[in-house]
């Protein structure tokens, strides 16, 4: 008697939970359907409840969208996984040659015999501030004089300044320059070196060049930042320099000079490829998604906020760092006021006609759901309106 009360009760929640399933489903159709854009803009959705592990919602989740920058999301996982949060991005100036001293007009100097290497990795925060901290470090060695030449080391990464398939005319933050040696935003980073040497008083007796550091160059000075500290500036602020950077990293696994582009995305392909999908079902070609030529579907976005959630050690550190609805980052000014205010973690995107949204809605009842809605085709200057679809959806999901 009490196992069929036990069935029975069983068979009645499923029945309701179904129930609630269909009406949520058909509240959403209406919303959707309902919406003015909708009969110009296309849209992508898949909610999943990873709490009681069903398929919430969906329309189109197959088909391919352009993620902009919901992008971000693959390459920090990508480098999450394979890397680690205490992996460093590290500055360096080296020395080779011996340090000795010598009277020189009368004085004693403490020159540096031989040259002086700067080892760029792509700090995509590295600022003057930096660049101090790194010349007082150079500084406490006493080195009074350069014998020889000043060298960058720029092999961390390919020689190209800009990113597969983005805008030529697009320029300024969102279109940044992609060099190992970055400066507050800018490549100048080796004019202010010297300038900052002749500053502390060091000679410069040789010329100023690039090229690759030798293995027997001694450590002179270094600033470090590791991946878990640039995480939320990647992504609650969506700088795609941040993300740039982290996909580089992924360049430094196989220790090989000018890393292309497209081995460093072969590690963010193998994660989505562990997954399930196959590389006819997606493309990217960027760590930012500024590329018009990136497309993958809702699908395979809910597929990796699952793998975070379910599978990894680093998800609060990745849930951490992204937006809250009405709380910080890009999702600071939505769902304010609404039952999703504050339990919406999510990578925002925007391109010309495109808007994205995926990440995670923590219920007031305990469930998780994982989503990504793709709106393409969105007329100039709807961007607003758009985002309020997205944001009626999740605020409907949440109550």
């Amino acid at each position: 008697m009490k196992k069929a009360l036990f069935f029975l009760m069983i068979f009645c929640a499923t029945h309701l939970q179904a129930q609630e399933n269909r009406t949520l489903r058909t509240e959403l159709d209406s919303i959707i359907n309902n919406y003015p854009l909708m009969q110009q803009a296309s849209l992508g959705i898949m909610v999943y409840d990873a709490t009681a592990e069903t398929l919430l919602y969906n329309m189109d989740e197959k088909k391919l969208h352009r993620p902009a920058s919901t992008t971000k999301t693959f390459t920090c996982a990508t480098a999450l996984k394979n890397l680690g949060p205490d992996y460093g991005i590290r500055t360096s100036i080296y020395g080779t040659g011996k340090i000795h001293s010598h009277h020189i007009d009368g004085q004693r100097k403490n020159v540096l015999e031989g040259d002086l290497w700067v080892k760029g990795n792509f700090d995509p925060a590295f600022s003057s501030a930096d660049l101090d901290t790194l010349l007082m470090g150079l500084q406490a060695h006493h080195i009074d004089s350069i014998a020889g030449n000043i060298y960058a080391d720029m092999t961390m990464k390919n020689r190209t300044l800009a990113g597969y398939g983005w805008c030529w005319d697009d320029t300024g933050d969102d279109s940044p320059l992609l060099s190992p040696l970055v400066l507050d935003k800018d490549t100048c980073f080796m004019t202010k070196l010297t300038r900052g040497l002749e500053n502390l008083g060091i000679g410069i007796n040789g010329t100023v060049g690039d090229s690759i550091l030798p293995h027997d160059a001694q450590l002179l000075a270094e600033k470090c930042r590791t991946l878990q500290e640039i995480l939320p500036h990647c992504l609650k602020t969506s700088d795609n320099r941040y993300a740039e950077s982290i996909l580089y990293q992924l360049g430094n696994l196989n220790d090989t000079n000018y890393d292309k582009t497209e081995m460093c995305i072969s590690f963010v392909n193998q994660l989505i490829e562990s997954l399930g999908f196959s590389e006819q079902e997606y493309r990217l070609v960027d760590g930012s998604g500024l590329s018009f030529y990136n497309m993958i579907t809702p699908e395979v976005e809910v597929a990796l906020m699952k793998y975070i959630y379910k599978e990894t050690d680093f998800f609060e550190i990745f849930k951490e760092a992204l937006p809250i609805s009405g709380v910080d980052g890009t999702l600071k000014n939505r769902m304010k006021g609404t039952k999703a205010e504050g339990r919406v973690y999510a990578k925002t995107g925007s391109l010309t006609g495109t808007y994205a949204l995926t990440g995670y809605l923590f219920r007031e009842d305990g469930h998780v759901l994982l989503f990504s809605m793709m709106n393409d085709g969105v007329p100039a200057g709807k961007g607003t309106e758009i985002r309020n679809l997205q944001d009626a959806i999740l605020v409907r999901l949440a109550e």
